[in-house]
């Protein structure tokens, strides 16, 4: 097995092309279309959203007084919801207009009470003097909801007056209906002002490939994150050319401070839980595990458990730092089977290709990947069913 080499780490970057961009460092904007700061006119903190009318680009097929309608969006009820079945391309413009230009430093964002998959995960929050030219304030991508009806607050610097506010909704967490229950503008004085959350983007580039390192828990490790940018660079090739060659060549990593897994795929980017991470540095085959998900692509119906499988026989044959993390496959135990999923069923499969058939993994990662996975392939590639291949494992399990 490999060595974890602490110096080859700090070098990891050397020959990738970087790029960094913090998602809150759009333009802090001071003064009002006088060049008047409003320092004076913000003394305390407002929810101001009752002041404005608001405007949307895409309504609920019932209208917007309907059940699912726009208004519930300002109704001050998290447990009312606006619903949007197909925000198209340009995705939602919802537009808010004042009476009189009012300062704006802070929203607040409550997600829908079911299918996290509608959320909203990007997004611009601007404001203009018009109606027409806008003024970025905030962007946010590749954000994250953890929980049904949770509130999160956006807030920036800004102690200019706009009389028209924007929230460009651009991409959604899967698919493209859309949900959140609530949405809140408040006023904030300069002296109380924030950039929060934090989120920074750096976009690595190496040969062909590129990898957009989502960062969302400052003070994240440099350390692990080289690694973890390492271990992609290194294996997500191999894997590509051993597996699937048309598997996407841009990938993004989310270090997730509100997700307290491990790590998981969806919707073809990677989520890594931002403390498990940082509590178990050596563990950076992790990524190796996680990018195979992506590897696989596979159709409608692939069994989970073999799917996890796979991923984890595939940690085991190619994982860099497996020995430092602690990591291996388990011993065979009388009440485990082969439905369980993960390093168990990686082990199963290893103990198969030893003894039966040295291209199984691949061959059923084909199948997978096409639609075409059948349970009869085991016995076609090896002479005994399934079920027989676990009983036979079960009577010695060895593998070398």
């Amino acid at each position: 097995m490999k060595r974890f080499l602490f110096s080859f780490l700090a070098t990891v970057l050397i020959g990738l092309s970087v790029f960094s961009c913090s998602e809150s460092s759009v333009p802090v904007v001071e003064d009002d279309e006088n060049g008047v700061p409003a320092e004076e006119e913000v003394l305390v903190e407002k929810d101001v959203t009752g002041d404005a009318s608001m405007m949307v680009n895409l309504e609920n097929n019932e209208g917007a007084d309907g059940t699912e309608g726009s208004r519930k969006l300002i109704d001050g009820d998290i447990h009312t919801k606006y619903l949007v079945r197909d925000i198209g391309d340009g995705g939602l413009l919802i537009r808010f207009q004042f009476a009189k230009p009012v300062q704006i430093a802070a929203y607040q964002i409550t997600s829908g009470n079911d299918f996290d998959a509608r959320d909203p995960m990007d997004w611009q929050f601007s404001g203009s003097d018009d109606g027409n030219t806008w003024v970025p304030l905030d962007k946010q991508n590749y954000e994250m909801f953890a929980q049904r009806n949770m509130t999160k607050r956006y807030a920036f610097k800004n102690i200019r007056k706009f009389l028209y506010y924007r929230w460009h909704v651009k991409r959604l967490y899967a698919g493209q209906m859309f949900q959140a229950a609530e949405f809140r503008l408040w006023s904030v004085p300069p002296a109380d002002q924030v950039v929060r959350p934090f989120t920074q983007i750096d976009t690595l580039v190496k040969n062909d490939l590129t990898l957009l390192f989502v960062n969302k828990a400052n003070g994240f490790s440099s350390t692990v994150k080289q690694g973890m940018a390492e271990v992609f660079f290194t294996n997500y090739p191999r894997l590509m050319k051993d597996f699937n060659p048309n598997a996407q060549k841009e990938v993004a990593f989310r270090i997730e401070p509100s997700y307290d897994g491990v790590a998981y795929v969806f919707n073809g980017f990677a989520t890594f839980g931002a403390s498990y991470m940082s509590n178990n540095p050596n563990d950076l085959d992790v990524v190796t595990h996680e990018v195979m998900h992506l590897v696989q692509s596979y159709a409608a119906g692939a069994p989970g458990w073999l799917s996890e499988g796979i991923a984890d026989y595939v940690r085991h044959r190619y994982g860099l730092y497996n020995d430092r993390a602690g990591w291996s496959l388990p011993n065979y135990q009388p009440d485990q089977h082969y439905t369980d999923a993960y390093r168990v069923t990686a082990r199963f499969l290893v103990w198969i290709e030893q003894r039966y058939d040295e291209q199984l993994v691949k061959t059923l990662d084909d199948l997978l990947r096409k639609g075409q996975y059948e349970e009869t392939i085991w016995k076609q590639r090896t002479g005994k069913t399934l079920d027989e291949l676990w009983t036979l494992y079960g009577a010695d399990a060895a593998i070398e």
